[in-house]
């Protein structure tokens, strides 16, 4: 008894199938490993984060942390936009992780009627002057900087 290959997965729409003329076969560089249909690797890279995501209540103040990963030292910048803490790694301007302060009332405030909530952030946070932040929201600035 033989067994079947396993099935070759959809290719996306507008793409030529894997191997065709002028696409590298599946696992060759330019093609996600795997095939067309496989994860890209922002993809699988977005899902090792949220894997690796730590989160903590705490109760006594109030505040629910978020860390992508294991906790780094970062810059603390206010997104008061978003009423929310953005840790930021200053080498990389990789955000790293959040914190909500005061989260009972923020949740009430921006929760969906199940109670889940979702905080939309970029993936970089500008630490410069002038880049796309505004400045006033940064906590680590000296205000007599500009002078």
């Amino acid at each position: 008894m033989s067994e079947n290959p396993p099935p070759t997965p959809p290719t996306p729409p507008g793409m030529p199938p894997p191997g065709s003329p002028g696409m590298p076969p599946p696992g060759s560089p330019g093609m996600p490993p795997g095939g067309a249909g496989a994860p890209s690797f922002a993809e699988e890279n977005a899902m090792r984060v949220a894997a690796e995501s730590l989160t903590h209540y705490d109760q006594e103040n109030d505040t629910y942390h978020v860390s992508y990963g294991p906790v780094i030292p970062a810059v603390t910048v206010r997104d008061a936009e978003r009423g929310l803490l953005v840790r930021v790694d200053p080498a990389s301007e990789l955000v790293v992780g959040f914190s909500i302060p005061n989260f009972k009332e923020w949740h009430r405030e921006h929760a969906d009627p199940d109670g889940g909530f979702e905080v939309d952030l970029p993936p970089t946070w500008s630490l410069r002057p002038g880049g796309s932040q505004p400045d006033e929201n940064r906590d680590d600035e000296d205000e007599d900087e500009d002078e």
